[in-house]
């Protein structure tokens, strides 16, 4: 039995510097491909994935997200919920689909069939040589993307995708991830405060001891530490507001 693709996978890191070399259209149409592949959910298929190629359109994204990657790399992809295709089935159809792609299952079955898509072209690209670095950061004006990507009702940009050859100089590490005994359950979830507990203070001296390493001593901040800063700060608020301008979460 192989273990090429548990290898692959264990090494995965985020890369944000890459050389300005351009991915091969050839290779672009692999990632898609493989991407198409995953699966998804009753055969719907509800996602497109945008590949950014023009500059301008790079700037006016980077703009949105503030990451400077999201220029300066080899490809860029937009991966999109997508029920645009449904709807326009739904014009000739007897069925009422909307009440499907308006409804909050209709957003979870979308986000989830993306999602699959990209975690495949993300191992598809590392297996050839790429890295990659997904752009959550896209979904700061989520209203400003759509008008730049000229999106249609019933779609809705969920996140990007830069990648291209990494620096020479890239070093990252995979960071540590929480413990395999936290993360999986056995036939019910354990929900014993004090083993979780017991188990994050381990996890966030791992993570310090990391970021340690790392930064030659200059930061040393725990996982508690730094995921309290980040979801106790409001977090892009009008997100319910722009689903439903977009033809999400109507029913």
């Amino acid at each position: 039995m192989s273990d090429h693709v548990y290898n692959l996978l264990k090494k995965h890191h985020s890369v944000r510097n890459f050389k300005k070399e351009p991915i091969p259209e050839e290779h672009i149409k692999q990632l898609v491909e493989a991407g198409q592949s995953a699966s998804t959910s009753s055969y719907l298929q509800t996602y497109s994935i945008i590949g950014i190629e023009d500059p301008e359109i790079k700037e006016d994204l980077k703009e949105v997200s503030g990451q400077p990657y999201v220029v300066e790399n080899g490809y860029l992809f937009v991966f999109v919920m997508d029920y645009y295709r449904h709807s326009i089935v739904n014009e000739d159809s007897k069925h009422q689909m909307e009440t499907s792609f308006e409804s909050a299952e209709g957003l979870l079955v979308g986000t989830i069939d993306a999602t699959l898509v990209a975690q495949n072209i993300a191992a598809t690209a590392e297996d050839m040589g790429y890295g990659i670095v997904y752009l959550g950061s896209l979904r700061n004006d989520v209203e400003r993307v759509k008008e730049v990507l000229d999106l249609p009702e019933h779609t809705f940009p969920l996140f990007g995708m830069a990648l291209g050859i990494p620096e020479d100089e890239e070093d990252g590490s995979p960071k540590p991830r929480l413990p395999f005994e936290h993360v999986f359950h056995r036939d019910r979830y354990n929900s014993d405060k004090d083993e979780q507990k017991e188990e994050l203070q381990r996890y966030d001296q791992t993570v310090s001891d990391y970021y340690k390493s790392r930064t030659n001593g200059e930061r040393s901040e725990t996982w508690s530490n730094q995921i309290a800063n980040f979801m106790s700060a409001k977090q892009r608020l009008d997100m319910l507001n722009q689903l439903n301008r977009a033809g999400f979460i109507r029913k």
